[in-house]
């Protein structure tokens, strides 16, 4: 379950895929499991060792492609963590860094590093960045991340999966299916408000891999009204040593 939650922040990070209609229509029916197994059972698959569960800190960096029509383009993400709860997000180009965002726990804020300007989230931005910060914890769950947790069955194209659908007040119910026999995360699906306008955004986690004992998503697929990006994780890294300070926004 832990690496789970990371996947989907992960993909909410990014930008955002669907595929095929394989999901849009589907026979569901009562889960035969409850929530806590289900968590079990994640738990199982992406932390066989428990190490993930136990880390202080991770880092991971993907390579991120914008599909287009006549070229690509390439950025570097890298999300970094650390216990009790700071984090931040930097994603490159050119190895030179474009935006950040970063949370010490009690606050967080947005930077643009081409403009040098930094700009302090409050409000329902903050409180958003907070959910976010559930979502990283290596020990997280939907019992925790979500305040209201729905919980059923579904077959799609001759497979079987969970369909867990997770919603807190005033925000988008975010809904994950789960390989009932892998117990990893296939799909995410929510909307996303940018800009004033609800975007439907989809996330598929196309395979996995074992980086550092932990099993995680090393190639996912993201589509974001009509924008398809392709997230593949290049280094994946537990307890790594990281100073508070890093999750301070720069000083420019």
């Amino acid at each position: 379950m832990k690496t789970l939650m990371k996947s989907i922040f992960a993909a909410l990070l990014a930008l955002g895929l669907c595929g095929c209609s394989l999901f849009r229509e589907y026979e569901e029916y009562e889960s035969d499991i409850t929530l806590d197994e289900l968590q079990a059972l994640m738990s199982r698959s992406s932390d066989p060792t428990g190490q993930y569960r136990q880390a202080r800190s991770y880092m991971q960096r993907q390579i991120s492609k914008t599909v287009g029509v006549f070229w690509d383009d390439e950025y570097v993400v890298e999300v970094k963590f650390k216990r009790p709860g700071s984090w931040r997000t930097t994603t490159y180009e050119d190895n030179l860094p474009l935006n950040g965002l970063f949370f010490n726990g009690r606050q967080a804020w947005l930077v643009d590093y081409r403009k040098k300007i930094v700009r302090e989230l409050t409000g329902k931005g903050l409180e958003r960045i907070r959910n976010m910060q559930t979502l990283l914890q290596p020990d997280s769950t939907f019992s925790d991340t979500f305040e209201t947790v729905r919980l059923s069955q579904v077959r799609m194209g001759g497979l079987e999966y969970y369909k867990v659908v997770g919603s807190n007040p005033g925000q988008e119910p975010i809904t994950i299916y789960v390989g009932k026999y892998s117990g990893l995360p296939k799909r995410l699906n929510t909307r996303e408000n940018i800009g004033g306008i609800l975007l439907r955004y989809e996330s598929e986690m196309d395979s996995y891999a074992m980086y550092d004992h932990v099993v995680i998503a090393n190639q996912s697929t993201v589509r974001l009204d009509g924008n398809v990006q392709v997230f593949q994780v290049v280094q994946y890294r537990l307890n790594v040593e990281f100073d508070d300070s890093e999750f301070l926004p720069p000083s420019f």
